[in-house]
């Protein structure tokens, strides 16, 4: 590495992270702007998501440039690859904050929770998700740069016995952390989870596709319109006697509406309701640096438009378990399954399981993100070693167990 010119260095991060964030964040050209309330269609459309995806990959970026900018100081090699593990991690960690900035604006919040491109997400997928049970998610990406090391070590014969040593360690915490989710036990319920397409809703839903009688746990998609159905009462009533259905309702128009979860009892009753607390920029508020962009393009109608069409006004209060009686439910609305403390913090308050009620459908069927959110979700359930369940309009619903069994809908 100190044969190499520090400017080249830096330039080679820099160039890394831009490729990174620019296949994490292609997701924004996946968009379906015909299924949005705000009118974003033609060229405009194209160059909308291009000016988004330029600004947050050269933003977020700047992580990897202070990445090899600090490589590039330490003296002696082996010591920066013995660096890199815990270095990455950090990068990782301040560009989800970058991001954030990058990100913020009306009802926004600079926390880390926009992790697309963090290696800990496809991770996410493999077994070895199961150590995050121990070390969490930016732990998990330590230990897949380990992994890395170790591989580039036995192929050019470097450090073959230390390399197999850490792998063997990391098979040993990866098996043992398996092994603390096998005899876990969760409430024998009956859920039900309903996913539609990106135009549907449940105002006309057909008869032999409601709940069985008995049902415990009724997950709807996000704006179900449940509400609305003639049949409302009577689908409800096949609920268990402590049963619960959950969905989302807009309380209110735009810009002060909320995203509302509520809980829904075998009578009827909305029993509970809990205001999202986690907005998606782009979806529920459009970042002040999107805002600015397009004020500098001549584009200023359509931020009006999106005030007064989508824009949502955030929950005061995080959401919490709640319970019908026999179980308690953990539930967040769509883009809180990218949060990465929030189901954490619904397991430690004693939920029994975690659900998601998702709308995906301002995105194509077969968007990127649809694979990031499936990784979050399996690593939410995973590492909080509970059940999860997601029922989404468009994109995907599933259940997965706690050692993450994928069962799709």
């Amino acid at each position: 590495m100190h044969s190499i010119s520090r400017s080249k260095i830096l330039l080679d991060f820099y160039l890394f992270g831009f490729i990174i964030c620019g296949y994490a964040n292609y997701f924004l050209f996946e968009l379906a702007p015909e299924n949005w309330s705000v009118s974003i269609s033609g060229g405009f459309a194209i160059i909308a998501s291009l000016l988004a995806w330029l600004l947050i990959c050269s933003f977020c970026s700047l992580s990897s440039l202070s990445l090899g900018y600090s490589l590039a100081r330490i003296p002696k090699t082996y010591q920066a690859i013995l660096a890199l593990p815990l270095m990455f991690a950090i990068m990782e960690l301040a560009r989800s904050y970058l991001f954030a900035i990058m990100a913020y604006g009306p009802h926004g919040k600079l926390s880390p929770n926009f992790n697309w491109g963090s290696v800990a997400v496809p991770a996410s997928g493999t077994p070895l998700v199961f150590v995050s049970r121990l070390v969490g998610f930016f732990g998990l990406t330590i230990f897949v740069i380990v992994i890395n090391i170790c591989i580039y070590s036995l192929a050019t014969r470097y450090y073959r016995v230390r390399s197999f040593a850490a792998l063997s360690v990391v098979f040993c915490l990866t098996y043992m952390s398996w092994s603390a989710g096998v005899h876990v036990t969760s409430p024998e319920l009956t859920v039900k989870a309903v996913h539609v397409g990106s135009t549907q809703g449940l105002k006309d839903w057909n008869k032999a596709s409601w709940p069985e009688a008995g049902t415990d746990l009724l997950v709807l998609p996000e704006y179900s319109e449940i509400l609305k159905n003639p049949n409302y009462i009577e689908i409800m009533s096949r609920l268990s006697d402590t049963g619960l259905a959950v969905t989302t309702i807009r309380d209110k128009g735009s810009p002060e509406g909320t995203n509302r979860l509520i809980y829904i009892n075998n009578k009827g009753e909305i029993v509970n309701h809990q205001d999202k607390t986690f907005l998606i920029p782009t979806g529920e508020y459009l970042p002040y640096s999107l805002q600015m962009t397009f004020r500098l393009i001549g584009k200023q109608k359509s931020s009006q438009d999106f005030k007064y069409t989508q824009q949502q006004t955030n929950g005061k209060i995080d959401e919490y378990p709640f319970s019908g009686g026999s179980f308690r439910v953990g539930a967040l609305a769509c883009s809180g399954v990218s949060a990465l403390n929030e189901y954490k913090r619904l397991s430690r308050e004693d939920a029994d399981i975690l659900v998601n009620s998702a709308s995906l459908s301002f995105l194509a069927p077969r968007s990127h993100y649809h694979v990031y959110a499936r990784n979050m979700a399996r690593f939410h359930a995973v590492s909080n070693n509970k059940p999860f369940v997601q029922a989404s309009r468009s994109g995907e619903s599933y259940r997965i167990t706690n050692q993450g069994v994928i069962t799709y809908l």
